[in-house]
């Protein structure tokens, strides 16, 4: 039986990030997707809106995934709100299975995609949980003004660890030079290096594939160092050829 990944994120319709990023990116890495949409946008060069999905929509999907097998792993990525947030904590409250939290609340344009604060992002955090943000978003959750450097990543990794995190990836892609990703656990910091790859025109989901990456990793039972190393390995691949 391939390990069956939930995938929690809002839909949006091209693919090139999201639901359907996720879901390719969790087959393409032989485990099982289980895909449930958060919240509808469209997103084109001037249209943007979105539709959350009802919480009772959402409490009723995660049930009927799990009435069909066990979950091994679950993404989380676009929550519209608190009672959203709160209707799927619910839902998988007695999974046993690793988090992968993706800390989005913009678009990649700068759009709000939702309204839960940096205090619900810290709410969830467990030994079991990693989180996966990028500079300005760890400097976000910290309360910091930026963080740019790879000590200042790590330093801001390490403190959300100390807040109750399995582990955190601080991503560092948007740094101008190096491809440096900082990954934190408790009692030890890893820095994943790589070359810095042109990236091809109009690729976007980054963020959402290392994410569902290092999902279906955990859900095989590889371990954190191990599924990050992949993870990101997967996305490298991505950025060069765009599949």
């Amino acid at each position: 039986m391939l390990p069956r990944v939930l995938l929690l994120a809002g839909h949006e319709p091209t693919g090139r990030a999201g639901l359907l990023a996720d879901l390719s990116t969790v087959r393409a890495l032989g485990a099982a997707p289980v895909a449930v949409p958060t919240v509808q946008t469209a997103q084109g060069v001037t249209t943007f809106q979105t539709e959350p999905t009802s919480a009772r929509m959402l409490r009723a999907q995660v049930a009927a995934a799990r009435e069909l097998g066990p979950l091994h792993a679950v993404k989380l990525g676009v929550v519209p709100d608190v009672l959203r947030l709160k209707a799927l904590r619910e839902a998988l409250r007695d999974v046993e299975a690793w988090w992968v939290v993706d800390p989005v609340v913009r678009s990649s344009r700068g759009e709000p995609l939702s309204r839960l604060s940096a205090r619900h992002y810290l709410a969830l955090a467990g030994p079991r949980v990693v989180l996966t943000p990028n500079l300005g978003e760890a400097a976000w959750l910290l309360g910091l003004p930026e963080v740019r450097t790879v000590e200042e990543a790590t330093e801001a990794g390490q403190r959300l660890v100390s807040l109750g995190f399995g582990a955190v990836f601080v991503k560092g892609g948007h740094r101008p030079q190096g491809a440096v990703d900082v990954l934190c656990l408790p009692g030890q910091t890893r820095l994943l290096k790589g070359a810095r790859v042109a990236r091809l025109p109009g690729l976007r989901g980054t963020g959402c594939r290392l994410a569902s990456a290092f999902a279906a990793e955990l859900g095989k039972g590889r371990s954190v160092a191990a599924a990050a190393r992949r993870a990101k390995a997967f996305v490298t691949r991505y950025i060069q050829t765009g599949r």
